[in-house]
C-alpha cells in the first residue's frame, strides 16, 4: 500500500484540489473535478479510497503525544501544537482541538467516496469488480468508524452525518447527536467492514484495513462504551458491551496469531521488542492495523525520529521522553515483581539511585528496548540521518553530543530507545515507519479486561495470555494466587498496558475510560514530576480546581465551530 498511498497526494487533481479549512466541519471543497471525468473505473475508486487513508493519517499520526497527558511520559509542544501536553485540562482547542477538523476531514472524504462508489457500482458488470467495490466500501466505512469513535471519545455528543453535506447551508443545521447513536453507527460500520474485508493482504495491498482490524476496533468500541456506562452507573448496558467486546476479541484470539518472533525476549542487550518498532518489521502479523507512512523522498514521512530521537540521531529534537515513574514500573526478572522505588539523586554510587546504572540491572527486557538511563549507549547518526556513526552513552546533565548524547534539553532524566532508528539513509521527518494503532497484545489485554469484568475474576486463559506478553520481557509467569481476584487481576492488566504499550498513545485514553485521574493525581496535592536527579519539572493537578479534572475527561469543542453554528453547544466544563 506504500506505493498506492503515495498517489493519494495527487488526489487534489481528482476531488480535493484545495484544502477548504474555512468550511464548517471540513467539508469536501466544491472545486472538485467533475464525476463525468472521474469515477469511471475501478482504478478511480482505488485512487479515491487511498485519499481517505491519507486523511486518516492526519488524525492518528501523533497519538503518542497523548502519552504526555499521562504520568509516565513527558511531552513537549511542537511547532504545530504549542504547549507541553501535561496532565490537566489539555482538551482545550489550543492543544488537541485540531483533531476535531482532522476527524471531520476524514469523515467527509469517506462520505464523498461512498456516494460515488455506489454510483460507479451501478455501471459495473464483472463479479470481481463488484467484489472489489464491496471491499473498498468496507475499508472506507472502517476509517469513518475510527474517526467518529475518536470524536465521541474526546467530545461526547458530536454532529453526525453519513452522507456528503450540501455545502455550509446544510452544515449550519447540524446539532450534536447523542454519542450512543454515533456509537451504534460506528459499530454498524465496523460490522459491515468485518463481513466484507479479507483477513490479510499481500503485495501492494499490505496495510489496508482487514477483517481482523474491524473485529479489533469493534471490540475496543464496545469495551470503551462498557467502561463509560460502568462509570455512569448503567451496569446492565456495561455488562452487555463487555460481553460484546469479549466476543469480538475472541474471534482474533481463535486465529492463533503469534507475537513477533514468537514472543521470545531475545538477547538481553538486543531485545526483540525493540525490533518490533522498526520499519522493516511493520507488517508482522502482530500488527493488526497501522497508520501508513512512506519515505524517504515521498513527502509522506513520519516524524517519530524527530519526536523520540536526539540531536545525535539525525538532528532529532527529543520532544517525547520517559519519566522515573515509568522506570519504576519495570519489574525484576528474578521475581516478576517490582523493585524498590528509585531514589532520585545525583549520587551515582548510591544504592538504588536513579543515576546509578546498577539500579536497572535485572529488569524486564522491554526496559532496555524502550528507554535509556545514565550510561546506556545508542548509535549516532549524521545530522542528515544518512550515515551511521559510532555509539556514545546518555548521561543526564551532560550533552555535548561528542562524549555524551545531546538530548536537546529533554528534562526528565531519560530518553526513548523505542521508535528510534539505528539505520541510516532517512531524514528525521521523512521516515517510512508505520504507526501502530492496534497490536495483538492490545487485543489480548482488552479481552482479558472484558472477560475479567463479565466473569468476576480471571480465568486460566487470561493468565496464559498475560504470561505470553510478559515472556517477551523475560519475566516469570504471574503468581495466580496473588492475582486471583477481579481487582488484583485488573492491576496486572493495567501494568502490562503501561509497559507493553508505552509511547503508542494509549495511557491517556485508559485513564479517562477508567476515570482514574483523581486516583493518580488526588486533590489537592496532585503530583509533582521530578527528574532522575530530584529536580522539580512540573506540577500536575497541584491545588487544581475540580473543573480541571472534569476537563480532563471531555474536550472543549473548537470555538470556531460554535461561532458559525449556534446550534452546537459547548461542553459544560468549558462554559
Amino acid at each position: 500500500m506504500k506505493r498506492l498511498t503515495s498517489l493519494s497526494l495527487l488526489l487534489g487533481l481528482a476531488f480535493l484540489i484545495t484544502a477548504c479549512t474555512e468550511d464548517l466541519l471540513e467539508q469536501v471543497p466544491t472545486t472538485q473535478l467533475s464525476s463525468d471525468l472521474f469515477w469511471k473505473t475501478t482504478d478511480d475508486a482505488i485512487f479515491a479510497v487511498n485519499g481517505v487513508y491519507e486523511a486518516n493519517r492526519t488524525t492518528f499520526d501523533r497519538d503518542y503525544y497523548f502519552d504526555g497527558a499521562g504520568e509516565f511520559v513527558h511531552t513537549r509542544g511542537t511547532s504545530n501544537n504549542q504547549g507541553s501536553f501535561s496532565p490537566g485540562p489539555i482538551g482545550s482547542s489550543g492543544n488537541f482541538g485540531f483533531l476535531w477538523s482532522d476527524c471531520y476531514r476524514a469523515i467527509n472524504r469517506a462520505n464523498y467516496v461512498l456516494g460515488n462508489i455506489n454510483t460507479l457500482r451501478a455501471n459495473l458488470k464483472s463479479q470481481s469488480d463488484l467484489a472489489l467495490m464491496n471491499r473498498l466500501v468496507g475499508e472506507v466505512r472502517f476509517i469513518r468508524a475510527l474517526n467518529y469513535f475518536r470524536l465521541i471519545d474526546l467530545w461526547g455528543d458530536v454532529p453526525f452525518f453519513n452522507k456528503k453535506l450540501d455545502g455550509n447551508a446544510e452544515a449550519y443545521t447540524l446539532t450534536r447527536t447523542p454519542r450512543a447513536v454515533v456509537k451504534d453507527s460506528v459499530l454498524a460500520d465496523l460490522s459491515f467492514a468485518a463481513n466484507v474485508l479479507p483477513e490479510s493482504y499481500t503485495g501492494d495491498n499490505l496495510g489496508r484495513a482487514t477483517k481482523l482490524a474491524a473485529w479489533a476496533f469493534s471490540g475496543k468500541v464496545n469495551l470503551f462504551w462498557a467502561c463509560w456506562m460502568k462509570t455512569a452507573g448503567n451496569s446492565a448496558d456495561a455488562q452487555k458491551h463487555y460481553t460484546a467486546a469479549a466476543a469480538d476479541f475472541k474471534k482474533i484470539i481463535d486465529k492463533n496469531i503469534p507475537l513477533f518472533r514468537g514472543g521470545d525476549p531475545g538477547p538481553i542487550d538486543n531485545p526483540n521488542y525493540w525490533h518490533l518498532f522498526q520499519y522493516f518489521n511493520e507488517y508482522d502479523p502482530e500488527i493488526i492495523f497501522s497508520v501508513q507512512f512512506g519515505g524517504p523522498l515521498l513527502s509522506q514521512g513520519e516524524e517519530l525520529m524527530r519526536d523520540f530521537g536526539t540531536r545525535n540521531t539525525g538532528n532529532a529534537q527529543c520532544w517525547v521522553a520517559p519519566t522515573f515513574r515509568l522506570a519504576n514500573r519495570y519489574q525484576l526478572i528474578s521475581t516478576g515483581d517490582f523493585a524498590p522505588p528509585l531514589v532520585l539523586s545525583k549520587n551515582t554510587t548510591q544504592t538504588n539511585s536513579a543515576t546509578n546504572p546498577k539500579s536497572y540491572v535485572g529488569r524486564d527486557y522491554r526496559m532496555r528496548a524502550t528507554m535509556l538511563w545514565d550510561e546506556q549507549k545508542m548509535l549516532r547518526l549524521s545530522t542528515d540521518g544518512l550515515t551511521v556513526q559510532d555509539s556514545i552513552p546518555f548521561r543526564f546533565g551532560s550533552r555535548d553530543g561528542v562524549t555524551y548524547i545531546n538530548y536537546d534539553g529533554a528534562p526528565a532524566g531519560y530518553i526513548f530507545r523505542k521508535w528510534v532508528r539505528q539505520t541510516g539513509g532517512i531524514g528525521r521527518s521523512d521516515g517510512p515507519q508505520d504507526i501502530y494503532m492496534m497490536r495483538l497484545p492490545d487485543v489480548w489485554l482488552m479481552y482479558a479486561e472484558a472477560v475479567n469484568e463479565v466473569n468476576g475474576g480471571p480465568t486460566a486463559e487470561l493468565f496464559t495470555l498475560l504470561d505470553r506478553i510478559r515472556r517477551r520481557g523475560n519475566l516469570p509467569a504471574l503468581n495466580q494466587a496473588k492475582f486471583a481476584t477481579k481487582a488484583e487481576f485488573f492491576k496486572a492488566i493495567e501494568q502490562e498496558r503501561i509497559i507493553e504499550l508505552v509511547g503508542e498513545g494509549h495511557r491517556f485514553f485508559d485513564i479517562r475510560r477508567w476515570r482514574k485521574a483523581e486516583e493518580i493525581w488526588p486533590a489537592p496535592s496532585g503530583q509533582v514530576l521530578y527528574d532522575s536527579q530530584g529536580t522539580r519539572i512540573r506540577d500536575e493537578f497541584v491545588n487544581a480546581p475540580d473543573r480541571n479534572y472534569q476537563r480532563y475527561y471531555i474536550f472543549q469543542i473548537p470555538t470556531g465551530e460554535i461561532e458559525v453554528n449556534s446550534k452546537i453547544v459547548q461542553n459544560e466544563p468549558w462554559l
